[in-house]
């Protein structure tokens, strides 16, 4: 018979401060082992499993005198509280220690206390009277220090509303009931949580997630859940299975599973949830197949949460009909290949939800203290955590209780750098699992090509030969990337994740770091001529304060890949100034821009084979060489454009693989040729080139159907050759101008 609760001074109008923290069980069990441990707790173990609830019971940790602080945080962890108050409790510190921590958290959190008198009477509970009194002799000998605060905690618990076993008709009879009101507890909590904090938006992932399981169907059907981490996956998938789990006949979920994979190993996972399903409590692999034959015939719901791995075998056919199963994942490949029958994306959260969460948070409740608070407030969910739920709790928890200048500061330093604990997160999340080639792809794109047209970034990394097709597709699947309008779309959170990745790679010296584009990074390197450790330099030359190279500035960045000193077209001057020409640049450059470059010649000590890009427009090169020509073997691009000095360009046939040639503008040009075929040019652009006077090239030379030549404003231009199967047409102010078949030209 339950005992008379007392009234209790909750609040169901707020939100517990509770459910700020992160909850992992449902309910932890405190006990004595001699008294209960064979007995009533077994039951109510085998119970709690049958009825999917989550309970951390610490019979398996090592007891000592005093409780470890891993077991504190389990009780912290927990929602609701279950005190087996038996015959011998009183006399384990250990016990004592849980039971005033348990109350500790009742009275901060507002958390359920259920206590259990079994086989003792309450009022000795109370009271401190026969075994309770022997056991607190001992304690005044050993723990007088802790004496009078045991036992406040057991005259509080025993006060509270619970179960006596005295009362009741069997033992079996008292797990049930018991278990009941666990049930209860855990029901009414999900929806305080989901109508309080964390699971704002939670019904309209479950909607929509419930109309793609198709409960009405016998078919076995596969759900993958997939977003960025800290997105909200986790979460949902536990709303969807306290919500569903009542209609199947067994049910099990399993968190953390790429973590509990890494501890366990693969097998484990298996092995677990058949045994949840299965409501068994040792299983073996051996027997394997029979455990199968058993599922087959269960209607099951299984959820397994955080699951980056395709080696996870989950056969459908291998549970009953109408059995659901639910995976969530950040790689998008993992639900493919458990040949998901539907995929749900969970997107970021809108900036009013945005705001609510960070409010609930930050401030314990739906909406800033004041207009000041506010506009800061604002700032942080729209500038910074953009809908990511992660970032608003971390965020929002970190500034509670701060003044105004904290979280101006605050505000401030996240402008440099993120949150060491969400970056943590992304990092383990996304930059640990990718392969070297993938972590180039990955910072290069963190640190230069947010936002760009992901056909030009493919070129970019193809040159350094990055293999960007296959490295773009794994981040696409893994959530690091999105590709809208044709540009590359990286969260701002994931972004700023890589870039501190770079930044550590040495504290406080930018010479020491693979990426550098920050202009007064690239200053400081620039002054102090770097490293080999630099890999890329992204520079726009008209944002940095005022710099004068020497002939050797560049002569220790011997790994140097990528160059871009770049400005937009009709900028005002660069503020890269040359006082002595350039020496040499690096031999493993495959990428080089310079906007503007101010010598007549390329350094004579550079040797370009590696070359693959080169745009230098509106230089003040006459020729690339100031000798002979040397050979551009793997050069696909070249853009010399608007550089009115440039007399000359080496014949083209000394780059064989070139795809694109652009000398727009270069008014002193006056000769192009190659003397030999380009099967790869496609495109050929010399408009405005007034000085042009002679094009030789190859028959055939623009072979491909959509090649494109554009010639207009050539006005001294006499055509040589181009191809046999040209066509000569007059044309407002050339004197010859040609049609290749298949091709389209600009006049």
């Amino acid at each position: 018979m339950k005992r008379k609760r007392h009234q209790r001074n909750l609040l169901l109008g707020s939100c517990p401060i509770a459910m700020s923290l992160t909850e992992k069980y449902d309910v932890f069990i405190s006990f004595r082992g001699e008294d209960t441990r064979d007995n009533f707790l077994s039951h109510l173990k085998a119970e709690l499993r049958r009825k999917n609830i989550n309970a951390f019971i610490d019979d398996e940790m090592d007891k000592g005198e005093q409780i470890s602080s891993t077991l504190y945080t389990k009780i912290e962890q927990s929602m609701t509280y279950v005190i087996i108050l038996s015959e011998h409790y009183a006399s384990s510190a250990w016990c004592l220690d849980e039971l005033t921590k348990i109350l500790e958290c009742k009275q901060t959190y507002g958390r359920d206390v259920i206590p259990v008198f079994y086989k003792v009477d309450p009022s000795n509970v109370r009271k401190q009277k026969k075994t309770y009194a022997k056991a607190f002799i001992k304690h005044q000998r050993q723990n007088r220090d802790k004496v009078e605060t045991w036992k406040a905690a057991l005259t509080q618990v025993a006060e509270l509303s619970g179960w006596d076993s005295k009362e009741i008709s069997s033992e079996h009879n008292l797990v049930t009931d018991i278990v009941e009101e666990i049930l209860r507890k855990k029901m009414n909590c999900h929806c305080l949580v989901s109508d309080c904090e964390g699971m704002i938006g939670m019904d309209n992932h479950i909607e929509q997630i419930t109309s793609l399981l198709h409960l009405e169907s016998e078919a076995t059907r596969i759900i993958g859940i997939w977003g960025m981490s800290g997105i909200g996956k986790t979460a949902i998938s536990q709303a969807i299975y306290h919500r569903l789990a009542p209609q199947f006949n067994s049910s099990s979920m399993i968190l953390d599973v790429e973590e509990e994979t890494k501890r366990f190993g693969l097998p484990n996972i298996e092995i677990q949830y058949m045994s949840e399903l299965l409501e068994e409590d040792r299983l073996t692999s051996r027997l394997r197949c029979s455990y199968v034959q058993r599922l087959k015939q269960t209607k099951v719901l299984l959820v397994l949460d955080d699951v980056n791995t395709s080696n996870l075998n989950i056969e459908p056919s291998n549970f009953g009909h109408g059995s659901r199963i639910i995976l969530t994942s950040r790689d998008m490949k993992v639900l493919r290949n458990a040949n998901a029958d539907e995929i749900y994306i969970v997107k970021e959260m809108c900036f009013q939800d945005s705001l609510r969460l960070f409010s609930l948070n930050a401030f314990k409740q739906k909406y800033p203290l004041n207009n000041a608070y506010e506009d800061l407030s604002k700032k942080l969910v729209s500038n910074y955590a953009k809908g990511v739920p992660l970032a608003l709790k971390e965020l929002g928890s970190s500034l509670y209780g701060e003044t105004m200048d904290a979280w101006k500061s605050q505000l401030q330093k996240l402008e440099e750098f993120p949150n060491k604990n969400i970056f943590d997160r992304f990092k383990s999340s996304y930059y640990d699992g990718l392969d070297p080639l993938e972590k180039d792809i990955f910072l290069d794109i963190a640190c230069f090509y947010t936002g760009q047209l992901v056909y030009d970034v493919a070129h970019t990394l193809h040159s350094c030969g990055f293999y960007p097709v296959t490295g773009l597709n794994v981040l696409i699947d893994r959530g690091i990337i999105s590709i809208s309008e044709d540009r590359i779309v990286m969260h701002y959170l994931i972004q700023k994740m890589g870039q501190e990745i770079v930044r550590r790679q040495s504290g406080n010296d930018p010479g020491n770091r693979t990426r550098l584009w920050n202009p007064e990074d690239i200053y400081h390197v620039l002054i102090n001529k770097g490293s080999n450790a630099i890999r890329c330099i992204f520079l726009d030359i008209c944002k940095i304060y005022k710099v004068q190279l020497q002939a050797d500035t560049f002569q220790m960045m011997n790994n140097l890949r990528i160059l871009q000193f770049y400005k937009h077209f009709g900028q005002g001057n660069s503020n890269v100034i040359l006082r002595e020409a350039i020496e040499n640049l690096s031999r493993t450059l495959t990428f080089l821009c310079w906007d503007g470059f101010p010598q007549k010649y390329l350094p004579p000590e550079f040797c370009p084979k590696h070359l693959v890009i080169i745009y230098m427009r509106e230089s003040d090169l006459e020729k690339l060489w100031e000798g002979d020509d040397q050979d551009l073997p793997n050069l696909k691009r070249l853009d010399l454009s608007r550089s009115k000095k440039l007399i000359k360009v080496p014949d083209l046939s000394l780059s064989p693989n070139i795809e694109e040639v652009i000398l727009s503008g270069c008014e002193s040009l006056t000769e192009v040729s190659s003397s030999s075929f380009l099967s790869k040019l496609n495109c050929l652009c010399l408009n405005g080139c007034v000085q042009l006077k002679s094009l030789h090239l190859p028959r055939n030379v623009l072979s491909r159907n959509l090649g494109l030549v554009v010639l207009y404003d050539c006005a001294k231009l006499e055509l040589s050759s181009i191809s046999s199967r040209t066509h000569v047409f007059f044309h407002g102010g050339c004197t010859h101008l040609v049609r290749v078949e298949n091709l389209y030209f600009l006049f």
